[in-house]
């Protein structure tokens, strides 16, 4: 009896030397690295960083790319971003809309779609690994001015949305 109390007590004072913790040792979780997503809104730079982005709450991704019949890229906190890639198995290559009442971003209360011809977003994933993307974008879009029945729309084409980038962005499925 005095060696189980002995192997307990040991067995508890060493595990809680571990720097993971128990549960996720054992579910195999590893810290995730820092997801980024980055660009420039008419001159102005946006910028959102996640750490540990591969832990984040399901349904309530800051930054991630999820995939629901297609996949959606969606980056939350000081201008929102989305981009649906309208594909059902993402690869390494070039996603360009330049049709369709597409929903890009709202920066500043300031949603801007691809609307009007010549309106687009170009998509460039350079790599897809490990269950994660980066790449690089850039789109010409159009504000709306006031949603409704009709939408009221800006001047088309005056969102410039230029040096766009995003690294290790993880994809959950």
């Amino acid at each position: 009896m005095k060696f189980y109390c002995t192997t307990i007590i040991a067995i508890l004072l060493f595990s809680s030397c571990l720097k993971q913790s128990i549960p996720d040792a054992m579910l195999g979780k590893h810290g995730g690295g820092t997801a980024t997503l980055s660009y420039e809104f008419n001159g102005e730079a946006v910028n959102i960083s996640v750490p540990d982005a591969d832990n984040q709450m399901p349904g309530n991704y800051k930054l991630a790319c999820t995939k629901s019949g297609f996949y959606y890229l969606e980056a939350i906190g000081g201008g929102e971003f989305a981009f649906t890639f309208f594909t059902d198995s993402l690869t390494v290559g070039n996603y360009k809309y330049t049709s369709g009442d597409i929903f890009v971003t709202d920066y500043n209360n300031h949603p801007s779609f691809v609307h009007y011809p010549g309106d687009n977003i170009n998509f460039n994933i350079t790599s897809y690994s490990n269950g994660h993307i980066s790449g690089n974008f850039s789109g010409v879009l159009t504000p709306l001015i006031t949603p409704g029945t009709p939408d009221i729309y800006g001047t088309q084409g005056s969102v410039l949305i230029t040096n766009g980038s995003f690294e290790n962005v993880p994809v959950f499925y």
